[in-house]
């Protein structure tokens, strides 16, 4: 299972895109602004794939720390946006 840890805020700036994550089967772990953690995870058997998305799945992902996730974060919603 790949845990992608978020802020509230980047949770709410980026929530359509940190949901598709969880429907590809990514679990996302956000710290609220009252310091609790919180997970959403995908339930096992209903996790759905969108082919127009390149999203890796957690056996192919290889982001790992805080900042490599940002930063994959900011990319890919760049590139999902960009024609819009």
């Amino acid at each position: 299972m790949n845990i992608i840890q978020l802020t509230q805020e980047e949770f709410e700036e980026n929530v359509d895109f940190a949901l598709k994550l969880v429907e590809k089967g990514h679990t996302v772990k956000m710290k609220t602004k009252r310091d609790r953690s919180v997970m959403i995870a995908p339930i096992a058997g209903f996790v759905e794939h969108d082919p127009r998305l390149n999203i890796p799945t957690p056996e192919e992902a290889e982001v790992d720390s805080p900042e490599d996730i940002a930063a994959y974060v900011q990319e890919s919603l760049a590139d999902m946006t960009r024609d819009f």
